[in-house]
């Protein structure tokens, strides 16, 4: 990392001064300990101003209870559940989040239909947006030295285990995986210079759950450049 890298907060873009603080990039709460004490993964840090880090706590937090129930089966998932139930036995707030995230299940949703076996999860989008945008930043940051702007154009989407990707998946399979955290987090992305500088992620997190990610940088509001995002679950 360039001294230039290190002054500069990624997720603000102002220069670090007094109170800073080492972000990791994916959070360090989606390595189960156990998997943490067994492996001794070199996790990625960022320096952010510790008020910017600790603004996403409470977000973060929500996204891993929110998804951990997708991660079951999986090396790194059950470790994880083990891990947030345990925590939650002795955190009433901790505890109080997953119940929330259990009441966001519904096997009977008003107005739907499901198949049989079958339950609806509802998600506060907005929050789980703000963590893979987060991430995806800090990865960019890493790779490129660039601070890129909270509010560029960006489309998420989150791909179930028992769903197909879209076939873009597919097409950014065909560059390096750049994980080092196998079974945790892994992920691959793509710039296309041709078409605005469309910048499209996959990540895949505990070998379950694929997060496909699309941002405009440098950015540009043009309809055009709006149409290569495809139709935007969230338009910042």
């Amino acid at each position: 990392m360039s001294s230039r890298q290190s002054s500069i907060c990624y997720l603000c873009g102002k220069s670090i001064e007094g109170d800073s603080s080492d972000d990791h990039v994916p959070p360090r709460q989606f390595f189960a300990e156990q998997l943490r004490r067994k492996h001794n993964p070199n996790l990625l840090t960022l320096p952010t101003h510790r008020i910017c880090n600790e603004s996403y706590k409470n977000d973060e937090d929500y996204f891993v209870f929110s998804l951990m129930p997708f991660a079951r089966g999986s090396y790194a998932g059950d470790p994880l559940r083990e891990r947030i139930l345990d925590v939650c036995t002795r955190h009433p707030q901790q505890a109080k989040l997953l119940s929330k995230v259990v009441n966001e299940f519904e096997r009977q949703p008003s107005g739907l239909i499901l198949p049989p076996k079958m339950v609806l999860k509802r998600f506060e989008g907005g929050r789980i947006l703000r963590v893979v945008w987060k991430i995806v930043r800090g990865l960019y940051f890493f790779h490129f030295g660039i601070f890129v702007p909270e509010d560029s154009p960006t489309n998420c989407e989150i791909i179930p285990p028992d769903q197909k990707p879209p076939d873009e998946f597919f097409i950014l399979l065909d560059g390096p995986s750049h994980g080092k955290y196998q079974g945790v987090f892994d992920y691959v992305f793509k710039s296309y210079s041709e078409a605005h500088n469309a910048n499209y992620w996959a990540m895949l997190l505990w070998d379950r759950i694929i997060v496909i990610f699309r941002f405009q940088f440098p950015t540009c509001n043009c309809e055009k450049c709006a149409n290569l995002l495809g139709k935007p679950k969230s338009n910042r």
